[in-house]
């Protein structure tokens, strides 16, 4: 009995110490483009584009096997679209990381598309309540 409550213990600490590092914060990317998967669940998240200088509107478009998104963004909103194009069953969904003045930083997250085929549009600002002026952004891609 000892020994099966021990085999439980490990396995559910196990769990709690991927599921910590799959939702840990990601930093600014460095890298153009990228693709990291995350444990053995399938999941991926592809880094799309960034930049720092929104001198011009700035625009993406990216394809994998199981995904796909284009869109616009500028210092003051994104917007474009996400869709499912593997039957797999993951969604894919667009990642947007704002980052601002004196340390301000915001995630926003498109709808979920799935099934396969489903393709869905989205809007979004830098801030939640108040929203703000951003300084640099990262938008990923993930299969989720």
């Amino acid at each position: 009995m000892k020994l099966k409550l021990k085999l439980a213990t490990l396995g559910a600490t196990a769990v709690m110490l991927v599921g910590g590092g799959l939702t840990a914060g990601v930093a600014a990317p460095a890298v153009a483009d990228s693709q990291a998967p995350q444990a053995s669940l399938g999941k991926e998240r592809v880094l799309v584009a960034s930049s720092g200088d929104f001198t011009a509107q700035s625009t993406w478009s990216k394809a994998t096997s199981w995904g796909e998104s284009e869109g616009n963004i500028y210092s003051t909103y994104a917007g474009g679209w996400v869709k499912d194009l593997a039957a797999d069953g993951y969604c894919a969904q667009v990642v947007i990381e704002w980052y601002g003045t004196n340390g301000k930083r915001d995630t926003d997250y498109s709808p979920q598309a799935c099934p396969k085929g489903n393709k869905d549009d989205f809007s979004k600002k830098p801030g939640d309540s108040t929203h703000w002026t951003a300084t640099g952004w990262a938008v990923y891609m993930q299969k989720i």
